[in-house]
């Protein structure tokens, strides 16, 4: 009987109090999940339980790590045996081993054979092509979805040796940028992809632009859908387009956004009118071809890449807002569009003024696009909403009444947050928001939620602008934030009355310190405790 014990660690990177054993036999498999144990106290067992809820499914890319081992060992015995035979024919070039085992697993799990096959076909992967994220799978850094989009991320690249280097770069960055969700997963995965083998993300857009197409699906009785195949960009600007027509209805009409989308779609493809479902002699509808128009007029597709990339001395690649990162030579092909204007941006000009010269809330537009830029989305951990789709947020609260006494207008305390996120911070009670940036110019936020667990992650686009984090801040220290270092903490201010803001702004900063002090605390712990015991994380 084999036995491991691990230590699981939070998707932040940071050392929690979980831990769980795994016993192996001949006959079964055994995990005994520990609840964490946080500190003391009623908050510690909330933040316990939020731990357990969120990660306990971590497991469950122990127990798929372990299913991939098992029939990657039956399709290896079968594969030594097709060799061992010698002989192919027709029937066994159709039915090869691979094939053959998904048949036999298909059959006993009572799924279709093509699912069988994909199932195999990950299972390979995870022993051969990349072992290094299988282990991540193994160990609950990913879920087991994640680890299908690296497999069909990764599945062009044909060079081993170089396969074996995006695997090992795939496996650092996503165990050190923190805070995954699957859309940061994707978005890490495709960039490094991108990178190293253009031509395995160029054979995958050339495909697709081959490809399009119109097909439709008939749902049941009442429904059918149709799917229209086109490139990132056009789907984003069709998207966005059916949004700007459905933005004049009136407060009244009934249907869901979804609804509305598709009605809005049948309308414009068959040329009918879209028209307002409210029914009401009152309807202030704004629907006209005019106000249509007007607004499809408004939209931007924002695409953020390096000048060397667009000169061809450079294949990294670059990020489309509401997609994630695109090759090098589908950046060009956007820029040679006759629709697209091209915004040169100097990020080192951020170093001589971030803020607005007559209104030091309002940041420049150099800085706008950089925060944006640099985040790729919202900074909320587990949020994908689109950066140019969110509010630019000052994680210290900017005071109005005494600039020079909030938050600065400055890239270190500067991020994209969606309305909702944003409103979540700033009126719900026990959430509060941290942004840091380290002594390599790496950014991170931290969100805290009330049960007092802290989800810590690098700004998502830190690969295509490095030297942003680098850039000096121009403020005093005591304004760059609540928790970095030289500032004077809140309990150390003089007694006074406060506005709300101001009191607001003062409970932050003593709750970020407090944070910042007990994070460092478990992080050594954890650091002492894997030192000890010498087992892996988990």
């Amino acid at each position: 009987m084999a036995t491991a014990t691990m230590d699981q660690v939070s998707r932040s990177g940071r050392a929690g109090a979980a831990r769980g054993s795994v016993r192996i036999t001949d006959r079964s498999i055994g995990i005994d999940i520990e609840r964490p144990v946080i500190g003391d106290g009623p908050a510690a067992d909330d933040a316990a339980t939020l731990w357990f809820a969120a990660l306990g499914e971590s497991f469950d890319g122990l127990v798929r790590w372990h299913r991939y081992e098992a029939v990657y060992s039956l399709l290896v015995k079968r594969m030594a045996q097709a060799d061992a035979a010698g002989s192919m024919d027709v029937y066994t070039r159709v039915y090869d081993p691979l094939c053959q085992v998904a048949a036999s697993y298909a059959t006993v799990a009572g799924v279709r054979q093509c699912t069988a096959e994909r199932f195999v076909e990950a299972a390979q992967a995870c022993f051969e092509r990349i072992p290094a994220v299988g282990r991540l799978l193994r160990d609950g850094a990913i879920t087991t979805a994640w680890f299908q989009r690296v497999v069909e991320q990764t599945a062009l690249v044909d060079d081993p040796e170089l396969l074996a280097f995006i695997d090992a770069e795939i496996a650092h960055r996503l165990t050190t940028m923190g805070g995954l969700s699957a859309r940061r997963v994707e978005d890490a995965v495709a960039a490094i992809v991108a990178e190293h083998d253009p031509d395995a993300v160029t054979l995958t857009r050339e495909q697709a632009k081959a490809s399009k197409k119109v097909v439709v699906n008939p749902l049941n009785d009442a429904a059918s859908e149709v799917v229209v195949t086109t490139t990132p960009e056009e789907a984003i600007l069709c998207k966005d387009s059916l949004d700007a027509v459905i933005e004049g209805i009136c407060a009244h009409d009934p249907r869901t956004r979804g609804q509305l989308r598709s009605d809005a779609a049948v309308a414009r493809m068959v040329g009918s009118d879209f028209v307002c479902g409210c029914g009401r002699d009152d309807c202030t509808a704004a629907l006209s071809v005019q106000e249509v128009t007007s607004r499809c007029a408004k939209i931007v597709l924002h695409v953020v890449t390096r000048q060397e990339t667009l000169d061809g001395a450079s294949e990294e690649p670059a990020v489309m807002d509401g997609h994630g990162p695109i090759s090098a030579a589908h950046v060009r092909d956007l820029a040679a569009r006759p629709d697209a204007v091209c915004r040169p941006l100097n990020v080192a000009d951020l170093a001589a003024r971030m803020a607005q010269p007559g209104n030091p809330y309002r940041p420049t537009a150099a800085l706008d696009t950089v925060a944006r830029g640099l985040f790729g989305g919202c900074s909320w951990a587990g949020c994908d909403r689109p950066a140019w789709r969110c509010d630019l947020d000052h994680v210290t609260e900017f005071n109005h009444a005494d600039p020079a006494a909030g938050g600065p207008t400055c890239l270190c305390n500067l991020s994209p947050k969606c309305k909702f996120h944003h409103g979540l911070k700033s009126h719900a009670d026990g959430w509060l928001d941290d942004q840091i940036v380290d002594a390599n110019g790496t950014v991170w936020t931290e969100i805290t939620t009330p049960e007092g667990v802290t989800v810590r992650q690098q700004a998502a686009n830190m690969w295509l602008l490095p030297e942003a984090g680098l850039i000096p801040c121009s403020h005093p220290d005591f304004a760059v934030g609540a928790t970095r270092r030289g500032f004077r903490h809140a309990e150390d201010a003089p007694e006074r009355s406060l506005s709300r803001v101001e009191a607001k702004h003062q409970y932050r900063m003593r709750r970020r310190a407090a944070n910042r002090r007990a994070r460092e605390a478990q992080e050594a712990q954890a650091a002492a405790m894997e030192a000890a015991d010498g087992q892996p994380p988990f």
